[in-house]
């Protein structure tokens, strides 16, 4: 998995402003890990993920994936991100497993939680909001908080050249660079494989007829 600076200096090389081999100057990393930071959001509010589902809950609570999660009640101690969940994910209009039925359920089969969940949590007693992305290809949560230069870069390890991309097109109006064609090509590649996520399982939506 590819670092922060890594990717950053990538993204400033494909636009021409970084040369071969050079590291990017403190305020530039700053500026660009900025960015980076901003294109995780991005995504997240974009939809590119899915859609989140509000969920307040009442007690000690274990995340299912694609969640906003608004902590307002002292008796909620602990938010929970699962390594694992019930084989049966999807339910309703697709959010994830109904908590009521799976959140006990020790004898359902289990399976990683879905490539590109997502978790957000807002607390309302501490006024902080994190989040958390699902990267299946390495089966982990990942933060998008406070990632620091010498950090790994969240989805790098699926795609670390199309990350480089994706932020290069968030970045060149404000380094003054020029986007090559080869690079905004790779950029919309790596968001289209971020957002159809053909490398996934499939699964069955379900109509509704009136």
């Amino acid at each position: 998995m590819a670092t922060a600076r890594a990717i950053i200096n990538g993204a400033l090389r494909k636009i021409g402003v970084l040369a071969a081999g050079r590291e990017a100057r403190v305020n530039e990393a700053q500026d660009a890990l900025e960015a980076l930071q901003g294109l995780y959001q991005f995504l997240i509010s974009s939809g590119a993920f899915g859609r989140l589902r509000d969920v307040i809950p009442k007690g000690d609570y274990t995340a299912t994936g694609n969640e906003r999660i608004f902590r307002n009640t002292s008796p909620v101690m602990e938010i929970t991100l699962p390594e694992v969940v019930p084989v049966d994910w999807f339910w309703g209009d697709g959010w994830g497993p109904y908590p009521p039925l799976y959140q006990n359920a020790p004898n359902f089969d289990r399976t990683t939680p879905r490539d590109l969940a997502v978790v957000v949590i807002v607390d309302a007693f501490t006024a902080s909001t994190a989040t958390w992305i699902y990267d299946g290809a390495v089966k982990l949560w990942q933060s998008i908080d406070n990632i620091g230069l010498d950090d790994p870069a969240p989805l790098s390890f699926r795609d670390s050249q199309g990350l480089q991309c994706l932020l290069a097109s968030r970045i060149v109006d404000q380094f003054g660079g020029d986007m090559p064609a080869t690079t905004a090509l790779m950029a919309g590649q790596f968001q289209q494989g971020l957002t159809t996520r053909f490398s996934s399982p499939r699964t069955e939506g379900y109509g509704v007829f009136f």
